[in-house]
């Protein structure tokens, strides 16, 4: 499909990658299928997009809740950032990779 080839002009970044250990890891059985009918090549991009997504949308939440602090405080920018940071990855692996582990 049309998305498909745009998905497949993406790198696999992060996200992606880490499904595609945690399927090794778990999986292994079921890479050759995935790789035989070109999923191994798209959920990983597929996965990353949903993660960005769901980045954006936490991170809009998170700062409606807990409001990003004046740049002028490098410390409390960093600290807010990190902690923002740490909340989201936990989710994104919560939600989005392990939703995609078979």
């Amino acid at each position: 499909t049309e998305e498909e080839q745009e998905l497949m002009n993406e790198p696999i970044g992060q996200w992606g990658e880490k499904w595609r250990q945690l399927m090794e890891e778990m999986h292994p059985e079921q890479i050759p299928s995935l790789q035989g009918r070109l999923q191994w090549e798209l959920i990983p991009r597929q996965i990353d997009r949903e993660a960005w997504e769901l980045r954006k949308n936490l991170k809009a939440q998170y700062a409606k809740k807990y409001p990003r602090p004046s740049d002028e405080n490098f410390k409390e920018v960093m600290a807010w950032e990190n902690t923002f940071g740490l909340t989201a990855d936990r989710e994104i692996m919560e939600t989005v990779v392990m939703g995609h582990i078979e």
